[in-house]
């Protein structure tokens, strides 16, 4: 870390809660700089009309919702093509499995519980060890992916004998002021930086696709792996570093951003003490 500063700076890479998470590392007596990684793009209208009007129609057996901002994507179409009751209705009748608490409470707001909701870490992973328990074979599965699609996922119910109804509601992008992100890597390169929060795979993908377009791919993975104290927020994230040869120091015990500050609260604490 850079031992010059009398306060830590840590960059956040968060776009969707960048507040609150600045706000937690302050508490914590840092400096945040937050510099959105993500931008969530609406995917075109015509992408999502077959899966939608599947769903609608009741011809798929399962319904699995991974993300609460994608649930809610959905109820958006659904609206725009007319079918929003028969979304809604549909969701009441099917059964659901969900990933974690976020698309949970996103369906509790229409008044809808979920069949099977996949325990934490609330990833991939989870989602198939909770349909391990259901019969698939032959069984037409609507999935909403986010970002991409899960091809994990994918596999499995393939392998499963079930036939996914694929539905990606919103894709991720370089936010257009993509300026900042390469601030913020030749920031990282150049020793700016004490510390990197990561909370997601598409920010390490996103850092290192503009890192590469500078020229600087291995400068920051030196730089990540060497000088900068690497948080990340859970298992999918922990991966996207690992994949890029990067040395995580910090990983929280539950997922969520407060243990994450915590987590490297205590883990600068001990390196200073």
């Amino acid at each position: 870390m850079g031992g010059s500063r009398m306060t830590l700076r840590v960059l956040v890479l968060e776009s969707r809660m960048p507040d609150v998470l600045a706000n937690l590392l302050r508490r914590a007596g840092w400096e945040p700089v937050c510099v959105p990684a993500v931008a969530e793009v609406d995917a075109d209208l015509a992408e999502v009309r077959g899966p939608l009007q599947a769903l609608c129609d009741r011809k798929v057996d399962w319904v699995v919702l991974l993300t609460g901002v994608g649930t809610e994507r959905l109820q958006r179409f659904a609206d725009r093509l007319g079918l929003l009751e028969p979304f809604l209705e549909a969701l009441r009748i099917l059964p659901i499995v969900v990933r974690g608490p976020k698309p949970t409470a996103v369906l509790h707001r229409w008044g809808i519980r979920p069949t099977l909701q996949a325990p934490p870490p609330h990833t991939a992973a989870e989602v198939c060890a909770v349909l391990d328990t259901v019969e698939l074979q032959g069984h037409r599965v609507f999935v909403q992916h986010y970002g991409e699609r899960n091809e994990a996922l994918c596999t499995y119910l393939l392998r499963r004998g079930a036939h996914p109804v694929d539905a990606v509601p919103y894709r991720w992008a370089i936010p257009q002021e993509g300026a900042s992100l390469r601030e913020a890597v030749r920031g990282l390169v150049e020793g700016s930086y004490d510390a990197l929060l990561v909370t997601s795979r598409p920010q390490v993908t996103h850092l290192f696709q503009v890192a590469e377009a500078m020229g600087l791919p291995e400068q920051l993975r030196e730089a990540l792996d060497h000088r900068v104290t690497v948080a990340a927020v859970g298992p999918v994230a922990r991966r996207a570093l690992e994949e890029r040869g990067v040395r995580i120091s910090v990983v929280p015990e539950h997922p969520k951003i407060g243990p994450l500050v915590h987590a490297l609260q205590e883990h600068l604490q001990q390196r200073t003490g």
